[in-house]
């Protein structure tokens, strides 16, 4: 997730510095339209019009900036969660990118069936039923701690779903 990893850094830099662009995130047409764009690469992936890689990279970077314009008017200027919580993504997204996702083609086989056994038993937690989460938890600002966990499941769930789909075509 790439382009996530970016915006979550730019949001983070423009929140820090109280950037004049700060403002139009907020205008609700903007925001609305992110979470168009979300439900959009929400619904093209679970469809399997998009591959996986661009539909999750598309669907965090649009609920992240969601995320920021809908509920940053709710907060204190200057809240430290629109700054520290965009770099956990970064960092946490970075992680799983360059330590699982792009490792897993090198997985020894006892590595690749164990992920399967994992994969056996997070089924129930599919990366679209995850993203659904995702966008209800957006919805709900008065829990501050909603959006950063669920966005946490769903970067660790479509790690998890990638290393499979490279597993697999190996």
């Amino acid at each position: 997730m790439p382009i996530f990893i970016i915006c979550c850094l730019i949001l983070s830099t423009l929140t820090l510095t109280q950037n004049a662009f700060l403002p139009l995130l907020n205008i609700e047409a903007v925001w609305a339209s992110s979470a168009g764009l979300a439900v959009l690469f929400l619904l093209s992936g679970c469809l399997k019009f998009a591959p996986s890689k661009v539909w999750h990279d598309g669907f965090a970077t649009t609920g992240l900036w969601t995320w920021y314009g809908y509920w940053s008017p709710q907060f204190s200027d200057g809240s430290p969660q629109f700054s520290v919580f965009p770099v956990y993504f970064a960092l946490l997204s970075g992680w799983m990118l360059l330590g699982l996702i792009n490792k897993s083609p090198q997985f020894d086989w006892e590595s690749q069936e164990s992920l399967r056994y994992l994969q056996k038993y997070l089924s129930r937690f599919d990366t679209c039923v995850v993203a659904g989460l995702v966008l209800v938890c957006l919805a709900l600002p008065e829990h501050y701690l909603s959006y950063p966990i669920a966005m946490t499941f769903f970067i660790v769930r479509s790690a998890f779903q990638r290393c499979l789909e490279i597993i697999d075509r190996l």
